[in-house]
């Protein structure tokens, strides 16, 4: 007799297959996800490191600077008065003798013409008398006058000549005092400041500092910059030093500039030391405006090699400088170093940094943020 199968028994062996064949295959999906997850994961790091490599830089000293003019003036009247006209504003172009400000002389016209009426009588007075003393003078050839008469025509002769030198000068003092009335461009400039008005009154006091009491305009010609350095980097400049200048207002051009003036007193400010380094600008740009204010950077001895990294590589961690290294997982781990000179976009690495490291110059995607960074 055949053998008979229970149904019961195929329906259970059916359910047992299938749930081994489910089982495996978790099992499967396990062992590849495990064995991926220890398998370390390729990263691409160039996109945000840099590699450690030794140069000589260029040692460059950076400072910040304003664009002042090369000659300027403050202009004041002689003497205190009252501005009678301002034939000038603000911005505009001047020539050197041009008559930019005209002072009130009150009465002073009128005085120069009776000085010249009675300078002229004066003259004619003594065209007079010499003609009178050449006609005695023959009558005491002839012994119709005496020598004492002549003595005393020539003694009257001689007073009308002073009467007239003395005129002559009062005159010249008040068309003197009239040319003070006018005051004049000293040079072809820029008017850079005008602090009067026309009826204000004007006392000269010698007072720099108070420009808008004692002054009536400021004029400029000429375009330099003026960089403050601080007293440990001055002595790294020298005369007809090379820089660059960019300027806050064009931030995309360099300018080419040279040192003029090594100022040979410092300045105190804060109890900071100071020197002031005058510049002048190479190269010509038209839009140079007074007071623009700018980098500039000084270019001083050739260094000697060293490691050097990027200026952005560098942040500071509980006040220590250093840069983020390539560590455990690809991930960056901090390192401090110790940094000598920058030039341009480089700094050196005196200490700290092995040549051929990579260091981070942009954080990866990947990377845990670290609890403190600057």
């Amino acid at each position: 007799m055949a053998p008979t199968t229970d149904p019961r028994q195929t329906t259970w062996l059916n359910r047992a297959g299938r749930v081994g064949l489910v089982a495996g295959l978790v099992a499967t999906g396990a062992w590849v996800s495990i064995t991926l997850l220890r398998r370390p994961t390729i990263r691409d790091l160039d996109p945000y490191t840099v590699v450690v490599q030794q140069q000589a830089l260029r040692g460059t000293v950076v400072a910040t600077g304003t664009v002042e003019p090369v000659r300027q003036v403050n202009l004041s009247p002689p003497q205190p008065g009252i501005v009678a006209a301002i034939n000038v504003e603000e911005g505009e172009q001047v020539r050197a003798g041009q008559v930019l400000v005209v002072m009130d002389g009150g009465d002073l016209p009128m005085r120069i013409k009776e000085r010249q009426a009675l300078l002229t009588q004066a003259e004619e007075e003594l065209a007079l008398r010499e003609e009178e003393l050449l006609r005695q003078q023959g009558l005491v050839e002839t012994g119709a006058l005496s020598q004492l008469a002549l003595s005393q025509l020539e003694s009257r002769h001689r007073a009308q000549q002073s009467q007239v030198a003395a005129s002559r000068q009062r005159l010249q003092g008040l068309l003197q005092e009239q040319t003070g009335l006018t005051v004049q461009a000293p040079f072809d400039g820029l008017v850079l400041e005008r602090f009067a008005e026309p009826r204000s009154y004007v006392t000269p006091s010698g007072n720099a500092n108070d420009a808008t009491r004692t002054s009536l305009l400021t004029i400029g010609t000429g375009h330099q910059l003026v960089a403050a350095l601080p007293d440990n980097e001055v002595g790294r400049i020298r005369l007809n030093q090379a820089a660059t200048v960019v300027l806050d207002a064009f931030p995309n051009q360099s300018l080419d500039a040279q040192v003029k003036i090594i100022a040979p007193r410092s300045q105190v400010n804060d109890n900071v030391i100071t020197f002031d380094v005058t510049l002048a600008f190479l190269t010509g740009n038209s839009q140079l405006r007074y007071g623009m204010s700018g980098d500039v950077q000084l270019f001083t001895e050739e260094l000697s090699p060293t490691p050097v990294v990027p200026i952005v590589a560098v942040v500071t961690r509980s006040g220590q400088s250093g840069v983020y290294v390539v560590g455990r997982e690809d991930q960056p781990t901090f390192r401090s170093i110790a940094l000598g000179y920058s030039s341009g976009s480089s700094i050196q690495v005196l200490d700290g940094l092995e040549l051929g490291e990579r260091v981070f110059i942009d954080w990866p995607t990947w990377a845990r943020q670290p609890r403190e960074r600057n």
